[in-house]
Order: C-alpha cells, then sequence, then structure tokens
C-alpha cells in the first residue's frame, strides 16, 4: 500500500464536507488511504482499482481509534447520506462476510437537484444466532426445560408424598349422633349432675 493519500482539493471546500463530523472525516480519510489507486489512458487519469471491494471493519476502526461501534456506524450512515461513500455489499458480522465499500462522488452534487440520495438500507435478512436458526447456525442441539420441578411434584415429594399415609379422618359430632344410643347422653347428663350437686346424688 502507498503512503501517499489522494484527496481532492475541492472535497474538503464542498457543503457536504463541512456538514461531516470529526468522526465521520476520521473515518473518511481511512477510506481514502485504503485505495488502490491506478493511472488509465494517455492523460493518466488516476481511478480506484478496488472501487467496491474496500474492507472496514467495526473491529479494525475501534482497535485503531477507540471508536464506539455505535459511533462508527453512524458516520458509515452520514457518509453514505452526504455522498461519500457507497455500501456495494452488506455483510454479516456473525457470518465473517466484511461489508464492501466504494468512494463516491455524489458529494459533488450535494445540495442540488441532481444529487442522487441514498442510504444505508436495513437489514433484514436476519443473520446471526436466533431463535429460530440456533441450531442449524452452531449444529448443536438445544437443550429443552424440565417442566417438572420438585417442589412441585407431589408424587416425590418427601413432606407432600401422601399415597402411602392415608390421613385418617374424624367423623363430625353432625353426622354420627344417630350411630350413637341415646342412653349415653343421658348417662353423661347424670355425671354431670352430681359433680355438681353431689349432696343430691348421696
Amino acid at each position: 500500500m502507498s503512503d501517499v493519500m489522494f484527496i481532492q482539493k475541492r472535497m474538503h471546500r464542498s457543503p457536504a464536507f463541512r456538514k461531516l463530523t470529526a468522526s465521520s472525516i476520521l473515518v473518511l480519510l481511512e477510506f481514502l488511504s485504503r485505495r488502490q489507486m491506478v493511472k488509465i489512458g494517455r492523460r493518466d487519469r488516476w481511478v480506484t482499482k478496488n472501487n467496491g471491494e474496500i474492507v472496514l471493519t467495526y473491529t479494525e476502526i475501534t482497535a485503531k481509534f477507540r471508536i464506539a461501534r455505535s459511533t462508527f456506524r453512524n458516520s458509515i450512515d452520514q457518509l453514505v447520506k452526504l455522498g461519500f461513500i457507497d455500501i456495494a455489499h452488506h455483510g454479516g458480522g456473525m457470518m465473517k462476510d466484511s461489508s464492501q465499500y466504494g468512494i463516491s462522488e455524489r458529494w459533488r452534487d450535494y445540495g442540488k437537484e441532481e444529487f442522487i440520495k441514498k442510504s444505508r438500507k436495513k437489514d433484514n435478512r436476519k443473520l446471526g444466532y436466533t431463535k429460530d436458526n440456533w441450531e442449524e447456525q452452531t449444529g448443536r442441539k438445544r437443550k429443552h426445560k424440565s417442566k417438572i420441578g420438585i417442589s412441585n411434584d407431589t408424587n416425590s415429594s418427601i413432606t407432600n408424598d401422601t399415597r402411602n399415609h392415608p390421613i385418617p379422618v374424624t367423623p363430625s359430632i353432625n353426622h354420627t349422633t344417630h350411630k350413637i344410643d341415646p342412653n349415653y347422653y343421658i348417662q353423661k347428663g347424670l355425671e354431670v349432675l352430681k359433680a355438681m350437686y353431689p349432696a343430691r346424688y348421696h
């Protein structure tokens, strides 16, 4: 890679460039430094040989410049919106597929009717791990949680296991009086009277 970076004089004076944030300018310069410039034609016109194939990943930008991933993403959005770069290929980080970018000159027409507007397209490919594709992506089977809990298992709980230990039922007085001899209550009544008035029953 050459130590020389080509920057057009008109670029830094353009209305689009003046709208860039400091982080976006830093990211733009990094994109420009990754161009492979070659001469073509008799007039030695310089063109970008690898345009549309430039790669700049989140990992690289955060390691080199300590820029947060969200800041880098916002810078990409601004550079596309103002016409400095185009996204040639939307990659998927979880799939080890990096995005590829191209240097654009749409910024020249920014603010004019002929300016071609572009923006980052929302990624609906559902790349990476999701609930539905986890097993396919990892090649592993998902472990299903057991629905049987020890505390709720009345068949195996020691404290709640009543299968082999019948609970004795005490008959209700209201439902057992018809099974008891009426003389029982008469005898009990006499015992109470004797206890209360012992002189009368001796």
